[in-house]
């Protein structure tokens, strides 16, 4: 197994992941996570709703998406992957932006550009693996639906 394809194993990924999640929230002050008001509900439901939309389409569309790339056996391109490359990737980004804008910190803000530098390197890895692996296929999906967000 070479280094690329260790990098875009699933097990590391969560692994950051969740170590980044740990730290992140290690900085956070516990009146704040637990702050109710109609402002943070306001930010937060939509932030989740439109992350949970991502997520769980993915894997029903997709039931191998959370796999590393070896694994994958077919390039799946209906459902929620017709509107963007890697819906879970988009949705964790749009949830560490929410996060900044509920907490505006600079500890949040260093997170969500983190986050963003991370996976958007993660992406890169990953494309060229699906290249590899499926080709012109996957050259001509990259033509039709964008990589992170969905065209408006």
């Amino acid at each position: 197994m070479s280094l690329k394809q260790k990098l875009v194993s699933p097990v590391l990924m969560w692994l950051i992941v969740i170590i980044g999640i740990f730290i992140v929230f290690q900085f956070v002050p516990f009146r704040l996570v637990f702050a109710r008001n109609m402002f943070t509900s306001a930010l937060i439901l939509p932030a989740f709703l439109y992350w949970l939309y991502f997520l769980v389409g993915a894997i029903l569309v997709h039931h191998k998406a959370p796999l590393s790339v070896d694994k994958i056996d077919k390039l799946v391109t209906e459902g929620v992957y017709n509107k963007v490359r890697h819906p879970i990737y988009s949705a964790d980004i749009i949830l560490g932006w929410a996060i900044f804008f509920l907490y505006p910190d600079v500890r949040f803000l260093i997170s969500a550009h983190l986050l963003m530098f991370v996976l958007l390197f993660w992406i890169s890895l990953e494309e060229k693996a699906l290249i590899k692996k499926f080709g012109n296929q996957y050259l001509e999906y990259m033509g039709r639906a964008p990589k992170i967000f969905p065209k408006l």
